[in-house]
């Protein structure tokens, strides 16, 4: 593999993690990159981290109900945040 690669997952039960929250955890990202591409990974995460800050941005993304949908919220709210 030679690029950062993305997936979302979104459980609509929720996942105990054991949080210092103690709150169920509902929405997940997992990046996949090449060894020696800490700069991307990191980008890519502060992205992410920035846009899961808005409740409504989360709350949006854990009342849809299909794969393109998800898509076309991250795409409208990554937009918006550049």
């Amino acid at each position: 593999m030679n690029k950062l690669v993305a997936a979302f997952g979104l459980s609509k039960k929720g996942v105990d993690f054991d949080s210092l929250d103690g709150e169920l955890a509902y929405i997940f990202f997992l990046l996949v990159a090449p060894q020696d591409s800490a700069g991307p990974h990191l980008k890519a995460l502060a992205r992410i981290s920035r846009l899961l800050k808005d409740k409504y941005f989360r709350d949006t993304l854990r009342a849809s109900t299909d794969e393109k949908s998800v898509v076309k919220i991250i795409m409208q709210e990554d937009e918006k945040k550049i």
